[in-house]
């Protein structure tokens, strides 16, 4: 937690998108507003449906000036190949992504 408080990035999107932030914090900690939100998909849901569960956490690449990215980052040199953010769907288009990848390695 303290490396995240240290990048200025982390306070500048955490400031950009405060409500967003606080209504995803406080849906973690109260299960009467995360019901609300689940009712917007599923209005016949109750509180007792919802199961005891942590929350869940989706990476996010953030740039220093706070600016989320979007899309694959890579770091690279001529021996190496970080891939430093697989951004959504990366799992469902797993192998066009390996093809890309061994692309940019060859």
């Amino acid at each position: 937690m303290a490396d995240y408080a240290l990048l200025p990035g982390f306070w500048k999107t955490v400031l950009a998108n405060r409500k967003s932030a606080v209504t995803e914090l406080r849906n973690s900690l109260w299960k009467p507003g995360y019901l609300e939100e689940c009712r917007k998909y599923c209005p016949s849901l109750e509180l007792v449906d919802l199961l005891p569960c942590e929350a869940g956490i989706r990476a996010q690449a953030v740039r220093r000036d706070g600016a989320l990215i979007h899309d694959f980052l890579f770091a690279q040199t001529e021996r190496m190949l970080h891939v430093c953010n697989a951004p959504s769907p990366a799992a469902t288009s797993a192998i066009p992504i390996a093809a890309m990848i061994v692309d940019r390695v060859t």
